[in-house]
């Protein structure tokens, strides 16, 4: 999913601001679990958090990452359920806190929040069955390249594109579920064959286009 759907734009985060409150959060806080009944919503104006399951025996799946920007905890404020998943702070951040009946208030009196709050749940759903299909159809090499093709973005006007936030080796096993071992083999292979470039602590993928065309051919007979 482009960055850009996930993005609150200006003019939505201006009517947030108005109706919520700063708050700072260390590196390795949880901020949601899965069960609690709160239902605030926050935005994250500095840093990131992760999102993420884990199974009965103890495995952790990363669901996404959200970054500067983006919001997280909608969901139980427009449903009243409890959380559905983890939040934990990546990196030390700030975020804007909105008590989730502010919210629902904001929905029904500012169309331009529902009107973007509409658009960004429908991207939601394309992109977690987009995640639903990776995990039980295509092979591991497949998963990671669809994982990297959406950390780097849309590409520049060569072609090529940045991952500046590289996630270690093992958030990346956590998000297309396998392990760390399996992912930095993986890794390796792409860079030798000339598709992936490090570049101190960045990421650089040379050509956008050509990681896509290695990921629809690998995953055809994966």
């Amino acid at each position: 999913m482009p960055n850009s759907y996930l993005k609150v734009p200006d003019n939505v985060r201006e009517v947030l601001a108005r109706n919520g409150r700063q708050l700072r959060v260390r590196k390795g806080q949880v901020l949601l679990a899965v069960g609690l009944p709160a239902n605030d919503v926050y935005l994250v104006i500095e840093g990131g958090v992760s999102v993420s399951l884990v199974s009965s025996q103890g495995r952790e799946t990363v669901l996404r990452l959200i970054e500067q920007g983006e919001m997280f905890g909608e969901l139980a404020a427009i449903d009243g359920q409890p959380r559905s998943a983890d939040v934990v702070a990546v990196e030390n951040s700030t975020l804007l806190a909105i008590p989730g009946a502010t919210f629902i208030g904001l929905i029904e009196r500012e169309p331009v929040v529902s009107i973007w709050l509409a658009r960004y749940l429908a991207h939601q759903v394309r992109y977690l069955t987009n995640r639903i299909y990776e995990l039980s159809t295509m092979g591991v090499g497949p998963r990671l390249q669809a994982e990297l093709l959406r950390l780097a973005g849309e590409p520049a006007a060569d072609g090529s594109a940045c991952i500046a936030r590289v996630p270690t080796q093992a958030e990346l096993a956590a998000r297309i579920g396998t392990n760390r071992e399996t992912v930095t083999r993986e890794f390796a292979l792409l860079v030798r064959e000339g598709l992936l470039a490090r570049e101190g602590r960045r990421i650089v993928v040379p050509s956008m286009a050509r990681l896509a065309d290695r990921l629809h051919r690998y995953s055809q007979t994966a």
